[in-house]
């Protein structure tokens, strides 16, 4: 069994509440787990699930301390001179151990979106902390928002996964897929408006509604505490629904 996590910007709040749950409720079924995927902010947490699953706190109030500091900028992530991706490697640098590459090398799967190319690269196998780091940065780049420049990684240069994959899927393998909107996901808000309609965007399917409008706008223009705690506390909810589901819990 495996769990991929979606790309979701100041969203990734919402994994970290489902990443909470699982780990208060669900550890039978995290020891079942093998692969652990993600894109962009799912990248983040599903590195922090794999690695030191400790530190789920310390994510919560760092995501915090980054809303407040992109909202102190003038045009938030896109005033000039600012750098999103360099509050997010410093943190990386510091919350992550010196062996993190170890523990991730085939457990974490990182979606990445080749420039050059424009077509989608899953990494899983890492050469150090700093490659990891680096490779989790690249699924982060979203153009002209998170940094000006792509990543660049053994001479190629990348940028955000969710632009090509934004939920990864294991082909002939059972894949509980995470995200903070509302859609046909295993763990995702249920939220019962309007009709039946769903979309498909870079492999993740959402219905169409009122409330998955307002998320995508918080997941570029991050909210305030008091509603990413909301979506925190929604991620874990949701967790906790699914494990009941599967009569884990």
């Amino acid at each position: 069994m495996n769990l991929s996590l979606c790309g979701c910007g100041f969203l990734g709040i919402y994994h970290l509440g489902v990443a909470a749950c699982l780990k208060q409720h669900g550890s039978s079924f995290l020891s079942s787990i093998q692969k652990v995927a993600g894109a962009s902010a799912g990248s983040l947490v599903a590195s922090v699930l794999v690695i030191d699953d400790s530190k789920i706190e310390e994510c919560k109030n760092f995501t915090y301390g980054l809303a407040k500091e992109v909202k102190s900028k003038p045009l938030g992530a896109l005033t000039p001179g600012y750098n999103l991706l360099d509050s997010i490697k410093t943190f990386l640098n510091t919350m992550l151990p010196e062996d993190a590459h170890h523990k991730a090398s085939g457990k974490l799967y990182i979606s990445l979106t080749n420039t050059r190319t424009r077509k989608n690269v899953l990494v899983h196998q890492y050469q150090s902390k700093e490659h990891l780091i680096k490779c989790l940065l690249a699924s982060s780049h979203i153009p002209l928002y998170a940094s000006r420049l792509p990543v660049k990684i053994d001479g190629e240069k990348y940028m955000d996964g969710g632009i090509t994959d934004n939920m990864v899927v294991f082909k002939n393998e059972r894949t509980i897929q995470v995200s903070p909107f509302c859609g046909r996901q295993d763990i995702s808000p249920n939220d019962k408006l309007g009709k039946e309609w769903y979309v498909s965007v870079n492999n993740q399917g959402f219905q169409v509604n009122k409330n998955n409008l307002i998320r995508f706008s918080h997941a570029m223009i991050p909210p305030s505490n008091k509603v990413l705690v909301q979506y925190y506390n929604q991620g874990f909810k949701d967790a906790k629904r699914f494990l009941i589901k599967e009569k884990i819990l």
